[in-house]
């Protein structure tokens, strides 16, 4: 884990969204420099602590699984970035493929276990603009608790922030004894 990274920093809503414009920011200089569609893969973790040694391993896990797509659908990344913050764990990779197949490769991680449920990778087009699920017939992502659609308990706040983080813990405990 980084040295520099403080894991009792409770992050703020300015540092969340300072960090969402350093991500559109990253996006946009990946597209102009590669002109390729660019993966970012962050974890979805709620409430004010992002970082930790259960979240990286996870992390790292997903990491995994995406270069080893990348690698098994022969796509080429023209250059792949690293980041971590109290915000988050981030990775960006511009990769020269067709952004609806990039997108639906990345959505079989997400898709492939328990673990890939707090997965969060985006595939944006090289306009910038997201590839949706919905583009190829899949659903909305479901929710870690009830499996309703995710976005529908974030709006009601079905579940609590404790709910949901405590459940994220089990789950990557859960994946870290299946390994």
């Amino acid at each position: 884990m980084s040295d520099g990274i403080d894991l009792n920093h409770e992050v703020t809503v300015p540092e969340m969204l300072m960090a969402r414009d350093h991500r559109v920011d990253m996006q946009r200089g990946l597209i102009e420099t590669f002109g390729d569609p660019v993966v970012c893969f962050m974890l979805n973790i709620p409430g004010p602590h992002k970082v930790g040694e259960d979240f990286l391993w996870a992390f790292d896990r997903g990491l995994s699984s995406i270069k080893e797509t990348f690698g098994a659908h022969d796509m080429t990344i023209n250059k792949e970035i690293r980041e971590e913050a109290v915000t988050g764990y981030i990775y960006y990779a511009s990769v020269h493929s067709d952004a609806i197949d990039l997108k639906k490769v990345m959505c079989e991680i997400e898709e492939a276990d328990r673990i890939g449920r707090i997965f969060d990778i985006d595939v944006l087009r090289t306009d910038g603009s997201k590839v949706s699920r919905e583009e190829f017939d899949m659903g909305p992502r479901k929710c870690l608790m009830c499996e309703l659609e995710a976005h529908i308990c974030a709006r009601n706040r079905s579940h609590t922030v404790k709910e949901i983080v405590e459940e994220i813990h089990r789950i990557i405990e859960d994946a870290r004894r299946t390994v």
